[in-house]
This record gives C-alpha cells, sequence and structure tokens, in this order.
C-alpha cells in the first residue's frame, strides 16, 4: 500500500481528531509510521509523542525521517499559523491532509517569524513561557533558557517548572509592594494550587501584561486586580541592560 493511503486510512480512523506520523525511508522506500498525538484538545491541534520519534529515530537514523505528517479532518490541509511555527524548528519535510476531500499539502519549512499578538496556542512552540522568551529575545537580545517539559499540558499543570527554574533563567523574586517595572515576569495561579502561568509587563508603568492563555490568542491587556490576586510570585531580571 502506497505511504499516503496508510496516512489517509490512519487519519479517518482518529477522526474527528489529528493523526500524525513520521514519513521513513527505509531502504529507499517511504514508509508511513503511526505516533500518538499527546494534545490535549485532539480535534484541532496535534503534539507529536516525543517518545515515539525517539524510538522510530534510534531504530532507523534521523536522516532517515523524511517528514512530518498530520491531518486536518475538518479543514483544508493548508498549514495553519501553528503549523508554520513548528515546521521551523523541525527541518523536515512537512504533510498535510484531509482524510474526506484526500487533498494534500506539502512544504519544507523556512524560518517564520510570528507576531507577538494574536497567536494561537499550542503545547510546544507558543505558549506562555516561549512568548516571554521571544519578547524579551526581540526587546533585549535576551535569549532566555527554554527548560524541558514534559510531554503533555496536564502533566504540567500538575508540576508546574516557572518556580523551579526561575533562578537558573536569570531572575531572583522581588515583593508584591515594590513597583512594578517593564520586563517584570509574574507567575501566576490560574487554576488548583501551582503557578502554572507567566506574562510579562510590557509597559514602563506597570499596567501592561503580555501573556498566552491555554487556548486562546496571545494578548495584551491591563493587570487588573483579578491578575494581581492571582499572582503567587514576581520575578525580575538580574543583568538587564542600562
Amino acid at each position: 500500500m502506497y505511504w499516503k493511503d496508510k496516512v489517509i486510512e490512519h487519519a479517518l480512523k482518529e477522526s474527528p481528531k489529528e493523526c500524525c506520523g513520521l514519513l521513513v525511508n527505509i531502504k529507499g522506500k517511504l514508509i508511513y509510521k503511526e505516533c500518538k498525538n499527546l494534545a490535549h484538545i485532539k480535534t484541532d491541534q496535534f503534539i507529536l509523542d516525543p517518545h515515539d520519534y525517539a524510538d522510530i529515530e534510534d531504530k532507523f537514523g534521523n536522516e532517515a525521517i523524511e517528514g512530518i505528517v498530520h491531518s486536518h479532518p475538518h479543514t483544508s490541509p493548508i498549514a495553519s499559523p501553528a503549523d508554520l511555527v513548528c515546521a521551523a524548528r523541525t527541518n523536515k519535510h512537512w504533510y498535510i491532509v484531509n482524510p474526506h476531500t484526500e487533498e494534500w499539502y506539502n512544504f519544507f519549512p523556512k524560518e517564520y517569524k510570528q507576531s507577538l499578538i494574536g497567536r494561537p496556542w499550542t503545547w510546544d512552540h507558543t505558549n506562555c513561557w516561549q512568548l516571554v522568551r521571544e519578547y524579551f529575545y526581540a526587546e533585549l537580545g535576551i535569549q532566555l533558557m527554554d527548560f524541558p517539559k514534559p510531554d503533555t499540558p496536564e502533566e504540567f499543570s500538575k508540576n508546574p517548572l516557572f518556580e523551579k527554574y526561575f533562578k537558573e533563567a536569570g531572575f531572583k523574586e522581588i515583593s508584591k509592594d515594590d513597583s512594578l517595572q517593564k520586563y517584570d515576569c509574574v507567575l501566576m495561579n490560574l487554576s488548583g494550587e501551582v503557578l502554572n502561568h507567566v506574562g510579562v509587563i510590557c509597559d514602563d508603568f506597570g499596567n501592561e501584561l503580555l501573556h498566552h492563555m491555554q487556548g486562546r490568542l496571545s494578548c495584551k491587556e491591563t493587570y487588573t486586580s483579578w491578575f494581581r490576586k492571582i499572582t503567587g510570585r514576581i520575578v525580575r531580571y538580574d543583568n538587564l541592560p542600562s
């Protein structure tokens, strides 16, 4: 069976959820390998299981992985902004299919710089910490560390890592009574009992918050009393340029 037929078979089986997998060159023949989709909302996004990727890479070598494949069961297979962001980091060919129309789209990634405002949320590449990192780089030329994340946002919500890594990332905690400054980061508790969200103050008066909540587009909004209420820590970068 041709590899595209295998993809469509997999995509129809998973529909209405998105499927994903890898296209592997095995002795000169392209073979489709199914992978698990770890996304929380599988109907309109995918997170390819890194363990599946690692297993295939260990068995055949990274050079044998020709492409990354996923389905758009509800829409055109044209790459979404989130697809373009993720693809730019892979250096692999991307293939997208709508299994119901059997329409295909493929592209090789190139550098893609997405606006900090209005980007869709994805667990792996466009999330709240990634937004803070890109803001610091765009504004200050500072490359903040990207700490290792668990495979799924559900795991992260139980054990978020902001408190564990903020000192290693170059921040120090300040008092909630201190006046907020531009580039201060606020660690917040959106649900439960842990600090599972981070945003950055982006104006000179401590009033504007740039952040990216799960399930929403990234935005700037006023750092209101509600945000202050759910803030657990405020941290300041230790070596801001003068």
